[in-house]
């Protein structure tokens, strides 16, 4: 009995061995950038930080990053985005509804990341919207109310965006600008959530 677990040992050894290249740390994934301080992770090139433990309005979800020198995350790029995708899957993160930094408040129907970039429109960032039992839209659906303003991603529908009212409350993804590498010199504070109103 000994001699077989220790030839299992032995097995599970070599196969880590030949796994690592002989290095004695455990294999790491790579999400494209190199170095990121805590609490932020490398994923595609960008530094983030995801925050499951606070459920706040969009705007606060800017609060909350901009307390961390960043702001809500852009997917400008699908190569980012099935990136940051991959990294959620993988943490067990993509049981949550995420802001994102995007929205159509200055005009309906016209969606921009923060930056003011357009964001790209239909497949394969946006889920798909039931209307009939035989009839799908696309979102985010025309609305003629004052709601569904803020994207996010949804996690009933895999992650895909949708647009919702800027005042329901969800988890948010936060990214450092370019080039940075964790804010710089400031204390790391959550910000304090506002007293709801009776």
């Amino acid at each position: 009995m000994e001699t077989r677990i220790a030839g299992a040992g032995l097995l599970w050894l070599a196969a880590l061995v030949v796994i690592t290249g002989g290095s004695s740390t455990p294999p790491t994934w790579d999400y494209g950038r190199s170095f990121c301080l805590a609490p932020f992770d490398p994923v595609g090139g960008k530094c983030i930080l995801v925050d499951i433990f606070e459920s706040v309005t969009w705007a606060e979800a800017r609060y909350l990053c901009e307390k961390f020198e960043a702001d809500l995350v852009t997917l400008e790029s699908l190569g980012f985005y099935a990136e940051l995708l991959d990294f959620l899957n993988f943490k067990g993160l993509d049981g949550h509804d995420y802001w994102v930094g995007a929205n159509d408040t200055e005009t309906e129907g016209e969606w921009a990341w923060l930056n003011g970039t357009p964001v790209r429109m239909g497949t394969p960032m946006w889920a798909l919207y039931r209307y009939s039992s035989s009839d799908y839209e696309q979102e985010p659906t025309s609305s003629s109310s004052s709601g569904g303003d803020c994207a996010f991603m949804d996690k009933s529908r895999f992650l895909y965006l949708d647009d919702d009212d800027c005042e329901s409350t969800k988890a948010a993804i936060c990214q450092l600008p370019a080039g940075a590498s964790a804010p710089a010199g400031k204390p790391r504070r959550l910000p304090e959530r506002k007293a709801e109103q009776p």
